[in-house]
């Protein structure tokens, strides 16, 4: 990946000036602005890859300025910082878009390889044997600008997830020839950085057992809310990054 145009916003000067050098050090440009206001006065006037802002802000705070950015460039990736993780706030930028957000205070490379993850613009991939229920998520997450792809089997999404092209899978666990568990361990013995959310419509209490004992992977119960299922997409986009979509 070359260098990035990243635009930077906080009202917080020292911390903008932190993150900036080195996002700068690493060759890539800042752009920079002290309030929503001013950020929007920059995406009018410049192109940016990724907007990496504060949520509290005095004015148009972080979560308006993402719903603004969305309502021009659904497809800019749009990460947040804040202090204050349990707000409403938080769960309204997890629900309507945000790549992630990040809590302050936060280990400046973790941010910086986050941002940079942001820019590549990985994909969701849905697994799901039944195709129709498949397309339904991906058009689902496709309405507050996720980019999704399904697949309808177990060696479709392995061959998919080798690509480098996705960073989160959703995932059925119920289906034929590879199941979810089995897709589960073959992704963690490939070490591959993806974060598995596992879902079922079945109580399957042993398959649940298999996959938590993976490590790394969330799991949710069907039919799971657009809302709740975009939050923890989001959630698991902030986690570290390595093999199997955590680092230990």
């Amino acid at each position: 990946m070359g260098p990035a145009r990243i635009l930077l916003v906080d009202d917080e000067e020292s911390l903008r000036i932190t993150l900036a050098a080195n996002l700068e050090l690493e060759g890539h440009t800042v752009l920079e602005a002290s309030s929503g206001e001013d950020a929007l006065r920059v995406l009018n006037e410049q192109t940016v890859d990724v907007v990496l802002t504060d949520i509290r802000m005095p004015g148009l705070h972080g979560v308006e300025l993402l719903r603004r950015i969305k309502q021009e460039r659904p497809d800019l990736p749009v990460v947040l910082m804040t202090a204050f993780t349990a707000e409403e706030l938080v769960d309204d930028a997890l629900a309507e878009g945000a790549f992630t957000v990040l809590p302050k205070p936060f280990d400046v490379a973790h941010a910086l390889d986050t941002v940079l993850r942001a820019v590549r613009a990985p994909q969701v991939l849905v697994v799901d044997d039944t195709e129709q229920v498949a397309r339904a998520m991906v058009r689902a997450l496709s309405t507050v600008g996720l980019r999704a792809r399904p697949v309808y089997s177990g060696e479709e999404a392995l061959a998919s997830l080798r690509s480098g092209a996705f960073d989160v899978c959703v995932l059925d666990l119920v289906m034929p020839e590879m199941s979810g568990p089995e897709l589960v361990k073959r992704v963690r013995e490939a070490d591959l950085s993806v974060a598995i959310i596992a879902v079922s419509g079945h109580f399957v209490p042993e398959m649940l057992r298999v996959v938590a004992a993976q490590g790394a992977v969330v799991c949710m119960t069907k039919p799971v809310p657009l809302r709740e299922l975009v939050q923890a997409i989001a959630r698991v986009r902030g986690r570290p990054q390595g093999p199997f979509g955590a680092r230990n």
